[in-house]
């Protein structure tokens, strides 16, 4: 069967179901193609966040292994909440805890003598 369209012959079996069909792809083609590999911006993000970890341990063990003896957190806190009049409620403890977390901040707390001259500097 046959019909013209605008002087053209077309036949019916250009609609038929065959045409409709994918082309079947040869298994040797298949397994020669490379695997897909991740982009350059996944690639470079991992690698970054491989060294922010690596610097956070290291800092992380430096940090552990270079505080001097009075130096810590711990150390320096305990010291600051034994001192009279010092709260944990008030805003100069918030301020004295932000201060402190410095390092050659808490070496120069270490360094003032007696709780009376401490607190001083840190007013």
């Amino acid at each position: 069967m046959s019909r013209m369209v605008g002087g053209i012959n077309m036949s019916s079996s250009i609609n038929t179901r065959s045409n409709d069909k994918r082309k079947e792809r040869d298994p040797s083609e298949v397994r020669g193609r490379k695997k897909k590999t991740f982009g350059i911006g996944v690639r470079l993000l991992s690698r970054c966040n491989q060294l922010l970890e690596s610097m956070s341990t290291k800092s992380d063990y430096t940090s552990l292994n270079m505080d001097r003896e009075g130096c810590s957190i711990h150390e320096v806190m305990a010291e600051l909440h034994s001192i009279p009049g010092v709260s944990i409620e008030d805003e100069f403890h918030n301020f004295a805890t932000e201060y402190l977390s410095l390092r050659r901040k808490k070496e120069m707390w270490a360094s003032m003598g007696d709780k009376q001259q401490k607190l001083r500097w840190l007013q």
